[in-house]
């Protein structure tokens, strides 16, 4: 019996000792936890703190550079007063000068349909003299081949006497006709000398206009500045960073550009030749020069093609004096804009400047 007793006493502890270890285990866990707790509860306030300073600064840096905005302010605003009046004055200056330039612009647009005009009668009068020239010119032949003929029929049935009258009628008639041509000719030589004329004001309105635009003109427009004959050195460059990379080549390639712009002033250097395409006889650059055989062996197609373009466009813009002339440049379509693009151009830039000058 007691030992049953002792047994169950036994038995009794086992599971307190155990309900005790398992007490002691939980508590270690959540006192482990607490700690854990604490710790994170720690970083979390010192994170706080730190975060509170860090604000606490920034509202003290804030509010100083608000300070220092509003005393720069209070100090810039005369210069600003000062800047606004100056904007309103050369915004009266910029109006009158607008003004001037419009009427400037509103002449010369007058001047141009003018010469136009001009231009369109004076070649259809051209067209017509010379059409009615060559139309008498061989009536002229026709009718002189007639009365000779009429006189080689009529000379073995005629006398002397009818043969004189008869040569001397074909001298008055020859006589009327002659002054007839005579007229003729000197009509032509007037429309010519119109022509040349009506040549040289186009010319004169053409350098006129570039120099009134270059100002006008920018980067992004359609039309441009650009100098016909003027060597393109960005191929230059190119050829000279490839093939002196390790060297000073930027210098190399000054010298080669300068080198070649005095070739191309050159007037003894003449490196084109004249071949036949579709029936018309043109002239083009020689490939077989022999300075451009060299260029084109030692730096390449595309310098060569530089040079070559620059040749070309001197040969046709000026081909007497070799230097490079200004010429205003449609670029969008890659040739010279001609006197209607011109105006019409003017035309839009005065009416943007005026809805400019409306919002303001």
């Amino acid at each position: 019996m007691y030992n049953m007793m002792n047994r169950d006493d036994q038995e009794d502890l086992r599971r307190q000792s155990k309900t005790i270890m398992i007490l002691l285990k939980e508590l270690d866990y959540k006192n482990h936890k607490l700690i854990e707790m604490e710790k994170k509860h720690n970083e979390t306030s010192a994170a706080m703190n730190k975060l509170i300073m860090g604000l606490t600064e920034n509202i003290n840096s804030g509010e100083r550079c608000l300070f220092e905005m509003e005393y720069k302010y209070n100090e810039f605003l005369p210069m600003v007063k000062k800047l606004m009046d100056e904007r309103s004055k050369m915004h009266d200056r910029y109006h009158n000068e607008f003004q001037q330039l419009k009427a400037l612009n509103s002449n010369m647009i007058r001047d141009m349909e003018c010469l136009e005009k001009e231009h369109k009668q004076l070649t259809e009068e051209l067209k017509e003299t010379k059409t009615l020239n060559d139309l008498q010119q061989r009536s002229f032949i026709e009718e002189i081949k007639s009365l000779r003929r009429e006189l080689q029929d009529q000379y073995a049935e005629e006398n002397c006497s009818s043969l004189a009258t008869q040569l001397d009628t074909f001298r008055q008639q020859l006589k009327l006709k002659m002054e007839r041509l005579g007229h003729v000719e000197s009509m032509y030589n007037s429309v010519i000398v119109k022509e040349c004329q009506y040549k040289q004001e186009l010319v004169d309105a053409r350098e006129e206009s570039v120099k009134s635009l270059k100002d006008v003109f920018h980067s992004r427009s359609q039309l441009v500045i650009k100098r016909m004959g003027a060597l393109d050195t960005k191929p230059f460059q190119d050829a000279c960073m490839h093939k002196y990379s390790s060297e000073n080549w930027q210098e190399i390639c000054a010298q080669l550009c300068s080198s070649w712009e005095e070739n191309l002033k050159n007037a003894n250097w003449h490196p084109y030749k004249i071949v036949e395409v579709n029936g018309t006889l043109q002239e083009i650059v020689d490939e077989n020069d022999e300075k451009l055989k060299v260029l084109r062996t030692e730096y390449g197609e595309m310098v060569y093609k530089a040079v070559s373009d620059a040749l070309m466009e001197l040969q046709q813009y000026n081909a007497s004096a070799r230097y490079p002339v200004p010429v205003i440049w449609n670029r969008k379509e890659g040739r010279r804009a001609c006197l209607k693009e011109v105006i019409r151009y003017i035309g839009k830039q005065l009416h943007s400047c005026k809805r400019k000058r409306k919002r303001n």
